[in-house]
């Protein structure tokens, strides 16, 4: 399965739920799978960890932040491309993406909460 087709399996981590239930009905026009994590450390157990095309993170989770969450990541060599969040400054969002980039991540977009279905589906690679 290529990135940015319908069918991928998209990981959603953030700790609330309202938000994560937001973005899972934004791409409920694709025929995406996806999962929600309500916790960084759950993502990190999954036993499907290495099927997620496409990793949703909030930087600011409570049992591990986004940056200790893409140092865990970067080795195993997911190769999932990633897109961050955050209801924080547009500072820390920034500096998120070029850390994930340096690390050798794919990171894809960097979004301040709220954001638009038309530019998530956009870093994902699922057009409107």
């Amino acid at each position: 399965m290529k990135r940015g087709q319908a069918g991928m399996r998209i990981a959603i981590v953030d700790d609330e739920p309202f938000m994560a239930d937001l973005i899972r009905d934004m791409l409920s026009s694709t025929d995406a799978e996806v999962e929600i994590f309500l916790q960084g450390k759950a993502f990190l157990k999954s036993q499907r960890l290495a099927e997620f095309q496409t990793l949703i993170l909030d930087l600011s989770l409570p049992d591990i932040d986004g940056f200790d969450l893409m140092d865990r990541i970067a080795p195993m060599g997911l190769g999932c491309s990633i897109v961050l969040m955050t209801g924080h400054a547009q500072a820390a969002l920034s500096a998120s993406k070029v850390y994930g980039n340096a690390i050798g991540l794919d990171v894809r977009g960097a979004f301040c909460k709220p954001f638009s279905r038309d530019e998530l589906l956009m870093a994902i690679g699922l057009q409107a």
